[in-house]
């Protein structure tokens, strides 16, 4: 992030896990929240460099969008027509 720039509001589950279901994310991981205690955000870099994270997310309900995010990056994606391809 430049020196300047301010950080991005947190951004919707559904906007991050359709960027997975598309091939538009490199990575994602979960980062613990601090409060309330047990609660983790998905923090997420995009294709494009963007970092996103979300609101934070109930422990159980952080898995399973992980667990789903895993599954579109890794099977889905690749049926995505890309240019060259």
């Amino acid at each position: 992030m430049k020196k300047d720039a301010k950080p991005e509001p947190p951004h919707g589950v559904i906007e991050v896990e359709g960027l997975a279901m598309n091939g538009l994310l490199k990575s994602f991981r979960l980062e613990d929240c601090g409060k309330p205690k047990g609660y983790q955000r998905i923090v997420a870099e995009a294709v494009d460099g963007r970092i996103l994270r979300t609101g934070c997310l109930e422990p159980d309900a952080a898995r399973r969008e992980v667990m789903v995010m895993n599954l579109y990056l890794r099977q889905w994606s690749k049926f995505i027509l890309k240019p060259g391809r």
